[in-house]
């Protein structure tokens, strides 16, 4: 059984939009995880840790992550401390 590729993000994303463009103009076939509507789970990011540094992770170029206040974004540097803030985030979308 062949596995279907989970594109992660946030509809509105610049990127997002054009990876999702580029896949149904190839013929892949995805599903799409709103972050907005389904969050992120911890098992989700523990995952991704074991493959990607949590700094190439979390997207520090978006309005989300320069809303945050600075103890949240301090808390972000760290492992733990990136899992508890999404974990109060409805949104989450500063996950690259």
């Amino acid at each position: 059984m062949a596995k279907t590729t989970v594109v992660y993000g946030i509809p509105n994303c610049d990127t997002v939009k054009k990876a999702r463009v580029w896949l149904e103009e190839h013929g892949v076939p995805f599903e799409f995880h709103d972050f907005k509507k389904a969050g992120v789970s911890d098992k989700l990011i523990q995952d991704w840790l074991k493959d990607v540094p949590l700094d190439q992770l979390i997207n520090k170029r978006g309005t989300t992550w320069r809303g945050l206040s600075d103890t949240h974004k301090a808390e972000a540097d760290t492992t733990s401390g990136a899992r508890s803030t999404s974990s109060r985030s409805s949104s989450a979308p500063w996950w690259s």
